[in-house]
């Protein structure tokens, strides 16, 4: 017979296990899920005991101050596994109380607490009115999970839940988990265990810059053992506040609502107690993108914004904080330090930059797979300039709702909106990591300078002069002096046509990209002529000029380019004829800025010197006149003072009879050592190479010359190129 018959799932017991494995892979992740839960419960404070935890009568017991389990929620959503309640939106997923951000998976604590151990007693009392009255009694329920593994259906497991008159919080409110019948830890698991967990404390850092006493801001975690053996292992593992102590570079600071950072900075490594130094200062974070901030000013000045509010740093994200810190990676500075195992289990666990608004954690800023910042990415970029990687900083911004009300959540929570004061708060932290890295940079080639206290020979010349002395030893020198000369020689000058040739390759590629910018330029001026000429024929005489005009000066710079790419000689040059082939690459530029541009001279001067080197010297020097000359307009605009660039190139003979060449600006001035500038990779521009003065720096070395730098009467910055007299000078 047709008919049609109801059916209904019937799951058995054991699926509570099956879902438990499943949701949770170890016992680090159970009891991590637990603390999480406390977080959660608005716990100021939780308690975890690790009793006879090596051996199969051990116990667990969790215990903290939260708001507690009422009884109805024990029974009707303790008790229900996906349950409704547990499907909060992902905005509205908040304590009910402190408001923190929920740590906790979605209803999986149930199953923490099973693989955790095969016996549970669960004891709770519950607040009314977070933490305002308590509940008359307490609630008390067992489970033995192994009953869930016979052959019973899920409802036939009956439970009893009681309510009782108080008898474990007596005055006081919370949860209370005691977890039997354990599957023995091993003493590596303990350590895993506790590090993990103390990875959920907020860091000192940030509650004091909270600034704040209100019980939201603490969660204290505490870890006993009645083992001294256990106890001893779980006391060695550092808190997150005692790994920071460890770092070898640390930045504190506050960044204003004009973009300044105000900082201290430390730099202490074991290993170099004579180079450690503590530096105060500060630094406009604008200076590292001036285009940024540049075109954020021309779009305010455009913008009504401008007369409504009649304050350009309104539209930044206001007063924040920024804290550093760093460490060096190579194993030698790790293990001196003792923190070889301490950077796998902790540091590196908890490596990123994170953010903390008033005292809470902002997600997913600073999680392992968020990289906000694009530190990885930078660092593979450029794996030479020795940036700050994220597996090797652990830094904390912190923000506040009154300082920062322009940076808002995203409706889910997840990360701040991508507003313009957004887009303002990622630049100045980018900017303020690229400083800390210029200041570990410093650091770095101090060391190195510590580090490399040999010989300047390299092994060819060193086995030469061991030949040499073996030869003399045994009076043989004389016999073959001639061959060993000629070697020399032949040696040297191999050497020095691979180092002309690196210098030249070097050069070039520096060179290079400045002019095919304008290049670009003026391609892109001639594609837009031609396109108005098909638009209206009728026009086509109007532009015939300006076409010529264009062509001509893109056939300059190809010609300029040509002969920077040639590979030229030494041989007798004209230094005003070098400056004015150079100028002409930036005089778009020039005009564009509104920078005044000058050539002093008394009469030409003729070096014997490589044409192609010295243009790109000096082109690399007026390229960094132009930028400065920019920063500090952007400065005098917001002040509301008159400003004009102006760059002067001067060419005469020192008080030493020494030709040079001087670029003389009057921009933001020279704000650090010369031996720090000319060391490569190091730049104060956030896109910058730091290779540019590097380069100048070698040709002028090559040149057997020197580069001079320091601040002027202008306010500016000078730049001398210093060709020492010899023979081959000419005037």
């Amino acid at each position: 017979m047709n008919g049609e018959e109801k059916v209904y799932f019937k799951p058995r017991a054991r699926l509570m296990k099956i879902l438990g494995n499943q949701l949770i892979s170890s016992e680090v992740i159970a009891l991590v899920e637990l603390v999480k839960n406390s977080y959660d419960a608005d716990a100021t404070e939780v308690r975890i005991v690790l009793n006879n935890i090596t051996s199969t009568d051990g116990e667990i017991i969790i215990e903290d101050n939260g708001i507690g389990i009422p009884y109805d929620k024990i029974k009707n959503v303790w008790f229900e596994p996906a349950t409704s309640e547990k499907s909060i939106p992902e905005e509205k997923r908040y304590s009910k109380c402190f408001k923190r951000k929920l740590l906790g998976e979605k209803g999986i604590g149930r199953f923490a607490v099973h693989r955790l151990g095969n016996k549970i007693l669960l004891i709770s009392r519950a607040t009314k009115d977070c933490f305002k009255t308590l509940e008359e009694l307490e609630s008390i329920f067992e489970i033995n999970w192994k009953e869930f593994i016979d052959n019973k259906y899920l409802e036939e497991i009956i439970i009893p839940v009681k309510k009782r008159k108080p008898i474990h919080f007596m005055e006081n409110h919370g949860v209370y988990i005691k977890i039997c019948d354990i599957c023995p830890w091993k003493k590596n698991t303990i350590k895993h265990v506790v590090r993990k967990i103390r990875s959920l404390e907020t860091p000192k850092i940030i509650k004091k810059q909270t600034n704040t006493t209100k019980i939201n801001d603490k969660f204290k975690i505490i870890i006993e053992a009645n083992d001294p053996e256990i106890q001893n292992i779980i006391n060695e593992v550092k808190n997150i506040d005692e790994i920071l102590q460890t770092a070898f570079y640390v930045l504190h600071g506050s960044v204003d609502r004009k973009g300044i950072l105000h900082y201290e900075y430390y730099f202490n490594r074991p290993d170099y107690p004579e180079l450690r130094r503590i530096k105060k200062g500060k630094v406009d974070l604008k200076e590292f993108n001036n285009d940024f901030f540049e075109d954020l000013m021309k779009t305010y000045n455009s913008s009504l914004l401008r007369y409504v509010e009649n304050d350009f740093y309104n539209i930044f994200p206001g007063e924040f904080y920024v804290d550093f810190y760093v460490w060096d990676l190579d194993s030698s500075a790790l293990k001196i330090s003792g923190l070889k195992k301490d950077y796998q289990d902790i540091i590196r666990p908890n490596s990123g930059v994170r953010i903390y608004r008033d005292g809470f954690r902002v997600w997913p800023y600073g999680e392992e797979d968020d990289d906000w910042l694009g530190l990885d990415l930078r660092r593979l970029n450029a794996p030479k300039e020795r940036l700050i990687s994220r597996n090797q900083i652990i830094g904390f911004i912190s923000i506040s709702s009154e300082k920062n009300p322009g940076l808002i959540d995203q409706s889910n929570r997840e990360g701040l909106q991508k507003n313009q004061q957004y887009e303002i708060f990622y630049e100045l932290v980018r900017a303020a990591l690229k400083h800390m890295a210029n200041l570990r940079k410093e650091d770095k080639i101090k060391m190195d300078r510590v580090r490399v206290k040999k010989s300047l020979d390299d092994d060819v010349t060193q086995k030469i002069n061991k030949l040499k002395r073996k030869m003399e030893k045994n009076n043989h020198l004389n016999i073959y002096e001639k061959e060993i000369g000629d070697l020399e020689t032949t040696y040297r000058k191999r050497v020095e046509d691979i180092l002309e040739r690196y210098m030249q390759a070097a050069a070039l590629g520096i060179a290079y990209s400045l002019p095919v910018h304008e290049m670009n330029i003026r391609f892109r001026n001639l594609r837009s002529f031609l396109k108005e000429i098909e638009k209206n024929p009728d026009m086509l005489n109007r532009y015939l000029r300006e076409l010529e005009k264009q062509l001509g000066e893109a056939q300059n710079i190809v010609k300029i380019v040509g002969n920077l790419m040639k590979r030229q000689k030494s041989k007798e040059i004209s230094l005003i004829k070098v400056v004015k082939n150079v100028i002409k690459l930036k005089e778009r530029e020039l005009r564009k800025y509104n920078i005044d541009f000058k050539i002093l001279y008394d009469e030409d001067i003729k070096i014997k010197a490589v044409g192609n080197l010295i243009s790109t010297a000096l082109l690399n020097l007026i390229d960094n006149s132009i930028y400065w000359i920019r920063v500090k307009a952007m400065k005098m605009r917001e002040r509301g003072q008159k400003y004009r660039g102006e760059i002067k190139i001067i060419i005469g003979i020192d008080e030493n009879n020494n030709p040079f060449v001087s670029v003389v600006d009057n921009g933001t001035g020279v704000s650090d050592p010369l031996d720090i500038l000319v060391e490569p990779y190091y730049s104060r521009k956030s896109d910058g190479f730091g290779l540019g003065l590097y380069i100048v720096d070698n040709i002028m070395k090559r040149h057997e010359g020197k580069l001079e730098a320091y601040n002027n009467k202008y306010g500016g910055a000078t730049f001398r190129m210093v060709f020492l007299r010899k023979e081959g000078v000419v005037k």
